[in-house]
């Protein structure tokens, strides 16, 4: 009885890890997670082969404006993949590569910062396209279009495409939403955000009918929205939202036993 009662305080004990930064633990044989929101690195468990990771690219930028007026289309959303299975070895370390926030400039596009786990080829989530420049006056801009043309995954999805805007009653492009596991981001338009997606992705940034603001996409993934121009000056549009990195895994074995 007294071997019973101290195999049953062991796995009561294993049954009761408490959560931390980054990580659920629940016991043996749970799953476990940890999302980076920053390039870091993951290291192999005991008991781990092999582990499943998502990943979220980053949103490209709003275009930037110049003209009286002149309003520009929204950055597209950052895109989403997913590998079921990736090998991994005890005490090994994986870089995790997080797309930072994309910065907007107010010559040119910035396209979103991917993101990805160990390799490029292991699996790689592209940032969104950032959207053109546009210059002269009553001058209107073409969203950026989202895509998984570059990404690697056995699960994979595009971000939101960007919203054109106009200068009938002035207003700036939508960003796209960020994509995620349940499926793409959803399409900005004028002046309304393309919606993030429920399963992680952010959405865009939404257009602007006040001459000279501008709106971020948020993460993750989400595109920034178009810039609006009063004048001659240049103008930036949203900036692009980062991007983000989830590892899973489950332990097979105690390292004790």
């Amino acid at each position: 009885m007294k071997k019973v009662l101290t195999i049953l305080s062991i796995l009561f004990s294993l049954a009761s890890f408490s959560q931390s930064t980054g990580s659920t633990t629940t016991g043996y044989g749970a799953l476990q997670y940890q999302t980076f929101a920053a390039t870091s690195s993951w290291v192999g468990r005991a008991g781990v082969p092999s582990v499943s990771v998502e990943c979220w690219g980053g949103g490209g930028t709003g275009g930037p404006a110049q003209g009286n007026p002149s309003t520009t289309g929204g950055g597209a959303g950052g895109a989403y993949a997913k590998a079921n299975t990736t090998t991994v070895v005890q005490a090994t370390s994986y870089t995790v590569t997080v797309g930072a926030l994309a910065t907007s400039l107010t010559t040119a596009a910035v396209n979103g910062n991917p993101s990805w786990f160990n390799t490029t080829g292991t699996v790689f989530a592209e940032g969104g396209a950032g959207s053109a420049a546009v210059t002269g006056n009553s001058g209107n801009g073409t969203g950026a279009a989202g895509s998984t043309a570059s990404t690697i995954g056995d699960v994979e999805n595009a971000g939101g495409n960007g919203g054109n805007s106009t200068t009938a009653t002035p207003i700036s492009g939508g960003g796209g939403g960020g994509a995620g596991s349940g499926g793409a981001g959803g399409n900005g338009s004028s002046g309304t955000a393309g919606s993030g997606t429920a399963t992680g992705g952010g959405t865009g940034g939404a257009g602007v009918a006040t001459a000279n603001t501008r709106n971020a996409g948020n993460t993750a993934g989400g595109g920034g929205s178009g810039a609006y121009a009063s004048g001659a000056t240049d103008r930036r549009g949203g900036d692009g939202a980062a991007g983000q990195v989830v590892v899973e895994w489950r332990t097979t074995h105690l390292g004790f036993f």
